[in-house]
């Protein structure tokens, strides 16, 4: 079914009906002490999605079921949503800076969005209002006794931008994270719904995990990369399932080729790309990382991974069991060879040992950033290792950054260039100097320890990573928090070689 371009184009620019009230977004960085939150618990939500995308309209026609648990104590008379593609409804609402945007806009900007037609209830219409200061949140009026659940219903077309942002079109892929509605996580002591704002720069999409199924109908010719696992069911439509994700994502695009491996353990790996000479070569660094990865920590997260060649320029984008990497990163050596052990290292911590990725980012980014020097030095030898972290630390350790800003302050309060040199640089230092204290083999018994704690679903926090650490034996409280609030001081030192 074919719908005129130019009038969908004008429907998603339409506003819809703002709600009163506001969104309440996550808290700052707590103390060590805090407790292991309740993100997780309890029964998870079950999405199922029927898509088709309108290649002449550069858009996605989608029915969305959700059958929603309600997780508080009391009775909930409406659900927050993420509806995160109305960031592109106004040049004034994008996430990035001036430099990302040349990069990210090649082609300009062009009004795109949400086109939401209907919402249901139980198969009945009900209240439902985007809000937020560019609508990146939809309320949905309902009535759900605590543990009551119901199914809603919505029918909608996704605009999509030529861009190479989260949401977009380019010229090698379609590209589709936090493009379903999504329900925030509910905090039974503000009453409120928990949902943070898209950043650029870190993952920012804070949910509870939820099992998806999908029938994703493509133009002849087009394959899907995908959080899960994906098979083609009839002539153009793809059958998608995962389960257990909080970041569900996909692509698809008509030029890749494909090339397809296993690791020693038998898990499946493909590479998607149509770069001369890349598949392979990228094919067997992703198999190198995760198999050093599974002899440290344990089987990988996810049962299968897909490696896309992506449009989106700003580095390695990372899902559960889906990586998109830029074009022009596919033969770039050293380089890609970082940005996929970092990712592999993501897999589990931060996408599987789930922490909440503003508040908590250091427990993802510093570990995978820290863990992806260790498989180098694994690869290769520690000379390696120790060059790259001159290279590539030191100058962060020199650098003063404004504000006051340390390891674990939520990333939403950093710009792109400082979240790089203060929490995945000096983070990595603070675990470097942990593994100086504690010894190699003793901290990734702790790593280990923490991605085990997170095998239950819940959301992980500071205090788990300490109790991880503690379980090899000694108190690492007091060390931790002195480096994690103190490695700036490395500012006003002279450093000839740091090791």
């Amino acid at each position: 079914m074919k719908h005129n371009k130019r009038l969908i184009r004008i429907i998603a620019i339409v506003l819809a009906v703002l709600l009163a009230g506001g969104v309440v977004f996550g808290a700052l960085f707590g103390a060590l002490s805090e407790e292991q939150t309740s993100v997780g618990k309890g029964a998870r939500s079950q999405c199922a999605l029927e898509m088709e995308y309108l290649e002449d309209e550069q858009a996605l026609r989608i029915t969305q079921r959700l059958v929603y648990v309600n997780p508080s104590s009391g009775r909930l008379k409406d659900v927050v949503f993420y509806a995160a593609g109305n960031m592109f409804r106004r040049q004034d609402g994008l996430m990035y800076g001036a430099e990302d945007a040349e990069k990210v806009f090649f082609a300009g900007y062009q009004p795109a969005g949400i086109d939401l037609r209907t919402v249901l209830m139980d198969g009945k219409p009900t209240d439902f209002g985007f809000q937020g200061e560019d609508e990146l949140y939809l309320r949905v009026a309902c009535d759900l006794e605590a543990g009551q659940a119901c199914e809603f219903q919505f029918d909608y077309y996704l605009l999509l931008m030529n861009c190479g942002a989260f949401q977009g079109a380019g010229d090698t892929d379609v590209r589709l994270s936090a493009f379903c509605f999504v329900p925030g996580v509910y905090d039974d002591a503000t009453r409120e719904f928990q949902l943070k704002k898209p950043l650029s720069y870190a993952r920012w999409l804070y949910c509870d995990a939820a099992d998806y199924t999908a029938e994703l109908t493509l133009p002849e010719g087009w394959l899907p990369a995908c959080t899960g696992t994906e098979a083609l069911v009839e002539s153009n439509t793809w059958r998608i399932e995962a389960k257990d994700v909080r970041d569900f994502a996909l692509c698809f695009g008509r030029r890749y080729r494909t090339f397809e491996g296993k690791t020693a353990s038998g898990m499946p790996v493909r590479v998607l790309t149509n770069v001369r000479g890349a598949g392979g070569k990228v094919l067997a660094e992703a198999i190198a990382a995760i198999e050093r990865c599974e002899a440290w920590f344990g089987p990988f997260p996810v049962d299968s991974l897909d490696i896309a060649q992506s449009d989106y320029p700003l580095g390695a984008m990372n899902f559960p069991g889906l990586i998109w990497v830029p074009g022009e990163m596919m033969d770039e050596g050293e380089a890609l060879a970082h940005q996929l052990r970092r990712c592999v290292a993501q897999q589990y911590f931060g996408l599987s040992t789930y922490v909440d990725p503003t508040a908590d980012a250091w427990l993802s980014d510093a570990v995978s950033e820290y863990v992806a020097c260790l498989l180098l030095e694994a690869e290769t030898d520690q000379s390696r290792f120790l060059n790259f972290v001159n290279r590539d630390w030191v100058s962060a350790l020199q650098q003063t950054v404004p504000g006051g800003l340390n390891v674990s302050s939520d990333a939403a309060l950093f710009d792109e260039y400082s979240y790089d040199i203060v929490v995945r640089k000096r983070g990595a230092v603070v675990l470097h100097e942990l593994r100086l204290a504690m010894g190699l083999e003793p901290l990734l018994e702790g790593l280990a320890n923490f991605y085990r704690k997170g095998a239950g679903g819940g959301t992980l926090v500071v205090r788990d990573f300490v109790d991880a650490l503690d379980a090899t034996g000694g108190s690492w409280e007091d060390f931790l928090a002195d480096w994690v609030y103190n490695v700036g001081k490395y500012v006003d030192q002279t450093m000839v070689w740091y090791e």
